[in-house]
């Protein structure tokens, strides 16, 4: 994933010389990154032959130049594309891209979890994983003060871990970003076809019409107006849930809702399998240390959650709760489907289309960088023919391995919800800790007791929810292939407006 040469800093003795490497990252929404950095060798070294506390000091991040064809047809090595240099961005600014990002996908589930967990659990739990997402963000932070040119969690788990950590943590990675496109699409594909709900067309149909639009969509290389796409993606989803809101008070209660405090018969394991889409509705935290790149001083980058935190916890609890309200035991686990057909119905499906095409753009754009980092570093940046080429290979291949996914398991609350069992929780919980204890100990810094206590517990918690909720979601979505067909059947239930597909 990286592009890199590297170099003996000067003026320092051979024993004790700093290599330096330069490489390039995936930096957000896709930036292409150049860093100048100390290798993870290099530092371990310092460690080993030092034997005291280290701060890594060598560090610079710069926006990557692109190469194209000038004005005058002539090869152009410094093409302006008018991308902002990293590191400029205020803890504001990086917590409004935050709060754009948050309200996605996962909150379409969230009135289901409650109908699954009752009003007290699920209240509680979708606080309880907002802070544990900002403690370990203050410890990703900390990290990031040891090793200031940590771009990426692979990167954080190469200076903790070693180079097979660093692999394991992108392959997973990897395995997030293409399942969460996957059911990005999934949701392209249904809202579009609730948009058009007379329009008999089978599921398979619909996502395949989503994987030709996304193509000529997915070839934008850079997103210059970032802050633009960003207000566009929060304000179609808050007028999208909003639309469904107030459809639910304006056909009001049913006498015979109920709903408990605690959900009647909640074991174990259905507990688990609801946890699991919350987390996924927190699983932005991959995103964190690309935030920071962008940070003029990414030490203020906990301050973001004042913002996002009071934004993005009761739009959660909202949705939630209303939903419960109104539809009780009988909420559905895809939000716009607690509406009946109608214009409002199909007004908030096009909305949500609209917010899922820029939500697989964003995305989409960070995984294909990645890809052409990986297998073309040296052309990642020519806007040339072939470097075009290359990218909509890149592209193409990312729609189509989401393309699969979404027609693999067509249903979007299991997806979400084995999603966010199966890598969220250590994305977010799990290798965030980790790394902080590696840190802590590489820089000889004693880790007391009660801080053990918390760490192993949350480990555990994050590997328990790992294990049971993905087993859960699997069978879950095993039923749901025996009940409405194998993958790429017609799947048309609760798209079409008649009982034909009942």
């Amino acid at each position: 994933m990286s592009f890199h040469s590297m170099q003996v800093a000067e003026g320092l003795s051979t024993e004790s010389s700093i290599v330096v490497e330069t490489i390039q990252r995936s930096g957000m929404f896709g930036k292409l990154l150049t860093v100048e950095r100390e290798t993870c060798t290099s530092v371990a070294n310092s460690l080993r032959s030092n034997g005291v506390s280290y701060r890594s000091n060598v560090s610079r991040i710069s926006a990557a130049t692109y190469r194209g064809k000038g004005k005058d047809g002539k090869e152009d090595s410094g093409l302006d594309i008018g991308i902002a240099p990293p590191q400029h961005a205020k803890w504001q600014s990086i917590a409004a891209i935050m709060v754009s990002e948050v309200v996605g996908a996962g909150v379409l589930t969230l009135s289901r979890k409650y109908a699954q967990l009752g009003w007290i659990p699920a209240t509680i739990f979708i606080v309880v994983i907002f802070l544990i997402t900002v403690y370990t963000s203050n410890m990703m932070v900390e990290v990031k003060k040891v090793f200031p040119a940590i771009i990426s969690m692979a990167d954080a788990a190469d200076y903790t871990f070693g180079r097979v950590a660093s692999s394991f943590v992108q392959v997973l990675m990897a395995i997030f970003l293409c399942t969460t496109l996957g059911d990005y699409m999934l949701l392209i594909g249904k809202s579009l076809a609730s948009t058009l709900y007379s329009v008999h067309l089978c599921f398979p149909v619909w996502v395949t019409i989503s994987l030709v639009a996304l193509f000529p969509i997915m070839q934008l290389r850079t997103l210059n107006a970032t802050t633009a796409l960003c207000i566009m993606n929060m304000v179609s989803i808050i007028l999208a849930v909003g639309l469904v809101i107030a459809g639910l008070i304006i056909h009001g209660r049913d006498a015979s809702v109920e709903t408990f405090l605690i959900a009647e018969n909640l074991d174990f394991l259905t507990f688990m399998q609801a946890l699991s889409a919350i987390f996924f509705t927190f699983g932005g935290q991959f995103m964190f240390y690309e935030l920071m790149a962008e940070m003029t001083d990414f030490t203020e980058f906990p301050w973001t959650f004042s913002i996002a935190g009071p934004f993005q916890v009761p739009i959660y609890l909202i949705v939630g709760t209303v939903g419960y309200h109104y539809k009780g035991e009988d909420a559905s686990g895809y939000f716009l489907d607690n509406l009946p057909f109608g214009w409002m119905y199909r007004l908030a499906s096009a909305l949500l289309c609209f917010h899922m095409l820029i939500a697989f753009l964003i995305l989409g754009n960070v995984l294909s960088r990645i890809l052409h980092l990986y297998f073309s570093p040296y052309r990642v940046n020519d806007l040339g023919l072939r470097g075009k080429l290359e990218w909509l290979g890149c592209t193409s291949l990312v729609i189509v391995v989401s393309f699969v996914v979404a027609n693999a398991i067509p249903f979007f609350e299991e997806l979400t919800s084995l999603i966010g069992g199966l890598l969220v929780p250590s994305l977010n919980m799990i290798f965030p800790i980790l790394f902080y204890i590696r840190t802590k100990q590489m820089v000889d810094l004693k880790i007391k007791g009660w801080e053990w206590v918390v760490y192993v517990f949350l480990i555990a918690f994050g590997a328990l929810v790992t294990v049971v909720s993905t087993y859960m979601n699997l069978r879950a979505i095993i039923d749901g292939w025996s009940t409405y067909g194998a993958p790429f059947s017609c799947h048309c239930d609760q798209i079409w407006n008649t009982c034909d597909c009942s």
